[in-house]
C-alpha cells in the first residue's frame, strides 16, 4: 500500500513518477503485442487493413456522397408526479459540397398512476427508477428512426446497432421489442450502415485492441454471439440471463436467428484507441475503410492509421453530438422547468425542485 505523504512531498516528484508509470506500461504494451502474435500466428493472420482502393471508394464517398450521422441527448426532470424529459437528436448529412443539420425534438412525461395513495407511490417510485433507462430508450429509439429516415448512401450510429436499453423492452417486451426488431432488419436489409461504440467495457475486448496498430481492424464475433449472451447469460463472464418470460424470449431468439448472423462486429483502430463497430456481413472492409476514413482524412490526417491521433473517432459522429450539446442544453431545460415551478407559487411546485439546486 502507498503511504500517505503531504501535499508538498506528494508534488515534489509527480512528474518523474508519472512520466516513469507512462513509459513503463506502454513498453509493457509492445512486449504484450510481439508475445500474443509470436504465440498466436492465426490471430496475425485475421488482423487486416482496409485495401488502399476501398479507402479511396471511402474518401470519394465523403466528398461526393451522402454520409449521414445522428447523435442525441437528454434532459430529464424529477417531479413529485413522474419525470419530465426532453429529447434532442441532430442528424448531419454531408453532400460532400454542404452539411446538413435535422433537428428533432421530443417532449414526454414518465407519470405515476393509481386509484389509491398506496398503488400511486408505488407507481411513483418504478417511474422514478426506471425513468433514466426509458429516457435513454426513447433516445436511441429515436436517433435510429429519424436517421434510417434521412436520404443517404451511407449511415453513421453512435453507439451499438441495438444497445442494451433497447434490448430490455423498458419493462414491457411484448410492446416495445417488436419495434425495435423491424428497425433493425430495415438496417440490416439496407446494409449500408456502421454503428461504432466508444467505451467498450468487455475486458476480453480491451486486450485484444493490444494486437491492433492504428489503421488495422480484427473481426471479433456476431451480433449472433453478443445477443445470445444477453439473452441467455453467461456464467463465465458473470453476464446473466435477460428477465423475459417464456414468450417474450422466444420471439427473441427467433429474431437472433434472423437477423444475429447478418451483422459482424470489428474491433478497429484509427489511433492508439479501439473502439467497436457493427455492419453488415458483406461490407465489413467498407465499414472499416469509412471509420477510418471519417476519424483520419476528414481530419487532415493520413488514413492508414495515425498514432498522433488523440481521438481516433469520426467527424460526423462528434459533429452531430456538438450540435445535439449546443441546441438541446439540458440545463436549460431544467432551469425553464424549475423557474416555472418557482413562478407558480405552489407549494407542491416547491417541493418539486431538488434541494441542492436552491443553495445560496
Amino acid at each position: 500500500m502507498a503511504p500517505w505523504a503531504e501535499l508538498e512531498e506528494h508534488i515534489n516528484h509527480l512528474r518523474e513518477r508519472v512520466d516513469t508509470a507512462v513509459l513503463a506500461s506502454h513498453a509493457r504494451r509492445e512486449r504484450l503485442r510481439t508475445e500474443i502474435l509470436a504465440d498466436n500466428p492465426a490471430i496475425r493472420a485475421r488482423i487486416r487493413r482496409p485495401r488502399p482502393e476501398t479507402l479511396a471508394w471511402a474518401k470519394s464517398l465523403l466528398r461526393s456522397g451522402i454520409v449521414a450521422a445522428a447523435d442525441g441527448t437528454i434532459a430529464a426532470v424529477p417531479l413529485l408526479s413522474g419525470t419530465k424529459i426532453q429529447i434532442g437528436v441532430v442528424v448531419v448529412t454531408n453532400t460532400g459540397e454542404s452539411v446538413r443539420l435535422v433537428t428533432r425534438v421530443f417532449e414526454h412525461e414518465l407519470t405515476a398512476t393509481g386509484d389509491s395513495a398506496r398503488e400511486f407511490f408505488d407507481n411513483l417510485r418504478k417511474v422514478h427508477g426506471s425513468s433514466n433507462l426509458a429516457s435513454r430508450a426513447l433516445m436511441l429509439f429515436g436517433e435510429r428512426q429519424i436517421l434510417l429516415a434521412q436520404e443517404a448512401d451511407w449511415r453513421m450510429i453512435h453507439g451499438e446497432l441495438i444497445p442494451y436499453e433497447l434490448r430490455t423492452g423498458v419493462g414491457k417486451p411484448e410492446h416495445n421489442l417488436p419495434p425495435v426488431f423491424d428497425l433493425v432488419r430495415r438496417y440490416v436489409a439496407d446494409q449500408r450502415f456502421v454503428a461504432i461504440s466508444e467505451s467498450p467495457e468487455d475486458i476480453d475486448v480491451l486486450n485484444a485492441a493490444i494486437v491492433l496498430e492504428p489503421g488495422e481492424f480484427l473481426e471479433l464475433r456476431t451480433l449472433r454471439d453478443d445477443l445470445t449472451i444477453f439473452l441467455d447469460g453467461d456464467a463465465d463472464g458473470g453476464t446473466t440471463r435477460a428477465g423475459f418470460n417464456n414468450r417474450d424470449r422466444d420471439t427473441f431468439r427467433g429474431f437472433i436467428t434472423e437477423v444475429g448472423p447478418e451483422v459482424s462486429i470489428l474491433l478497429v483502430k484509427a489511433g492508439h484507441r479501439a473502439f467497436l463497430l457493427e455492419c453488415h456481413r458483406d461490407r465489413v472492409e467498407e465499414a472499416a475503410a469509412l471509420f477510418l476514413s471519417d476519424a483520419l482524412w476528414t481530419r487532415g490526417l493520413p488514413d492508414e492509421g495515425a498514432a498522433a491521433t488523440a481521438r481516433g473517432f469520426p467527424f460526423h459522429i462528434d459533429l452531430a453530438d456538438n450540435v445535439a450539446r449546443t441546441m438541446f442544453k439540458g440545463g436549460e431545460f431544467r432551469s425553464f422547468v424549475e423557474t416555472r415551478l418557482m413562478e407558480l407559487g405552489v407549494e407542491q411546485g416547491i417541493a418539486d425542485l431538488d434541494p441542492r439546486r436552491t443553495r445560496g
